[in-house]
C-alpha cells in the first residue's frame, strides 16, 4: 500500500530526513523536516555522512505546507573526503 504524500512524515513530528546519497558527485546534503523552526542561509550543521563528519552550510531552502527542506553543501576548498575516507 502506497502512501500520498501528505501522510508522509519524517521520523518524528520534530525530527529530520537527510538525503545524502548523491554527496560524493555533488557535494551536496539535502535535509527536510516538519520541525517549526526553519533554517537560514549560511546556518551551519555537522553530518556524517560517508564515513566522516562534514561542516556544511546551508546554500537552498524551501518551504511547503507543513515543513521545509535545505540544500547543504560541503566547503570544496576542504575537500569532500578527508585523509582516509574516500568516496
Amino acid at each position: 500500500m502506497q502512501s500520498s504524500p501528505d501522510e508522509l512524515r519524517a521520523f518524528s513530528a520534530s525530527g529530520y530526513e537527510i538525503f545524502d546519497d548523491d554527496f560524493a558527485d555533488t557535494g551536496e546534503v539535502v535535509i527536510w523536516s516538519r520541525a517549526p523552526q526553519t533554517p537560514r542561509l549560511g546556518d551551519r550543521f555537522n553530518i556524517d555522512t560517508h564515513g566522516a563528519l562534514r561542516d556544511l552550510s546551508v546554500d537552498e531552502i524551501r518551504t511547503f505546507k507543513g515543513g521545509w527542506s535545505v540544500t547543504c553543501r560541503a566547503d570544496l576548498a576542504q575537500g569532500l573526503f578527508p585523509p582516509g575516507h574516500g568516496g
